[in-house]
This record gives structure tokens, C-alpha cells and sequence, in this order.
């Protein structure tokens, strides 16, 4: 029974172990059609990190200074490590130029918690897409340095709770396309959040919360009419305690 139990024990070990890894026995190449897919990426920008969500996915530009590999990764539910999905990748060189991940010398693999991509140089620009889910965006900080993340268009970060940015040292403009656009003049934290919202959504919110406003006032109302009428009671079923109380 005692060997029966701990063979019970490794294999349980081992399938969580190969449930929780993409790659439990090493490296992996990256889905290469995705990685070869097509996308246009602003590579004109001024900051570290370009972020442009655009509702269900993101592009994300990073300027990559003396390093042959850029890693990158996401954080699950558990706040665990795992290999970033990404796709459309592609690299600008330091002169302008652009090479694709058709290109053997660019290139993506995906490892037990993070996906490491092979540059072409050393020094330039790394453009990928990936997921972005509802209206919450949360990324890893892979370069330091300045950061800007434009929302999609119609959203807005004014108001909390409904939006929420960290790091907080944060300024925001308007863009020429009527994007809300948040810029970090220096990101020293591991992570950027941005949480946002549509107009709508403050209107719905601020008349949700009057009904709640009103709901409690009434309710305050109705209990101290309740309290007044227990006390008009009792000093009818006292008659002689109120004559005491008269001078």
C-alpha cells in the first residue's frame, strides 16, 4: 500500500507539473503563422514602450538597446510566469528598415514561463500583437524607461473606480484620432495597468448610485417614522410617567 501511495503521489506530481508548463520538456518554436502574419506598427514614437490597444488585441513597440534576445511574458491567475501568444512579429533595424519573422534571423520560442524572441541586432525596435481581454489592460514591464499606452477610441481614464491607472505618476492627451493616450515619463514598477471606460459607462454608474442615494434615504425616512411612532406609543401606555416629566 505504502509503494501503491507514493506512485499515486508522482504521478499526481507529474501531471500537474506538465499541466501547468507549456513546454515541459524545453523550448518550443512560437506558432509560425502566427508570428508571420501582417500588421502595421507605428515605429515613428518617442517613448521606450508604444503600446496601441485596440479592443480584443494590442500592438506593442519596444526599443531594444545592446541585446541579442528580447523575453517577454504575461502573468496568469495565480500570478505564475507564462509564455506570452504573440503574433505579427517583426523588427525595425536602427536605419529604418524592416524584417519580418519569415526571416530566419528573426524569430520566436516559448519556454516553461516565457517566450524569448532572437533579433536580428543588437540595437532597434521589436513590434509584436497580442490578446487584450474587456476593458482592463495589464502588461509586464520588459524595458525600462518611458512608456505610453493609447486606449481605444471613445474610452476614458478620468473618473475612479471605474478607471484606474499604475502607476499613478501619469500624464494623458488627445490624440489628432480622438484616442485618449497615458504617458509615463519613467515606469520603475514591474507591471503597467491601465483599467478605462465609455462615456456611458459614467452615466450608467452615476444613476445606479443616486438610486442607491435615493433607496437609502428612504430607507432613513421610513426607520425614523418607525421610531417616532414606538415612542408616540409608549408615551400613550405611560400616562402616569408623562404627568411625572410635567413641572
Amino acid at each position: 500500500m505504502t509503494r501503491r501511495r507514493a506512485l499515486g503521489f508522482v504521478l499526481l506530481f507529474a501531471f500537474v507539473a506538465l499541466a501547468g508548463c507549456t513546454s515541459a520538456f524545453g523550448p518550443s518554436p512560437a506558432n509560425q503563422d502566427a508570428l508571420t502574419q501582417n500588421e502595421s506598427y507605428g515605429w515613428n514614437t518617442d517613448v521606450n514602450a508604444s503600446i496601441n490597444i485596440t479592443g480584443g488585441s494590442y500592438e506593442a513597440v519596444y526599443r531594444v538597446d545592446n541585446r541579442s534576445e528580447f523575453v517577454v511574458h504575461r502573468r496568469d491567475g495565480l500570478q505564475r510566469d507564462r509564455p506570452l501568444a504573440i503574433s505579427a512579429l517583426k523588427f525595425q533595424y536602427p536605419n529604418g528598415s524592416v524584417v519580418t519573422a519569415a526571416s530566419p534571423k528573426l524569430n520566436a520560442t516559448n519556454e516553461q514561463e516565457r517566450t524569448v524572441i532572437d533579433l536580428p541586432a543588437r540595437d532597434g525596435r521589436v513590434a509584436f500583437e497580442a490578446s487584450a481581454q474587456g476593458k482592463q489592460f495589464v502588461t509586464q514591464t520588459f524595458v525600462p524607461g518611458s512608456y505610453a499606452v493609447t486606449i481605444p477610441k471613445g474610452m476614458r481614464v478620468d473618473y475612479e473606480p471605474l478607471a484606474r491607472v499604475d502607476p499613478g505618476d501619469y500624464e494623458t492627451e488627445r490624440t489628432a484620432s480622438g484616442h485618449v493616450r497615458i504617458h509615463w515619463e519613467n515606469v520603475e514598477s514591474d507591471s503597467v495597468a491601465v483599467r478605462y471606460y465609455l462615456q456611458r459607462d459614467l452615466y450608467i454608474f452615476a444613476g445606479g448610485l443616486a438610486v442607491l442615494v435615493v433607496v437609502a434615504l428612504v430607507g432613513v425616512l421610513y426607520y425614523l417614522r418607525q421610531i417616532r411612532g414606538l415612542e408616540a406609543e409608549r408615551r400613550r401606555a405611560s400616562p402616569d410617567e408623562n404627568r411625572r416629566d410635567d413641572p
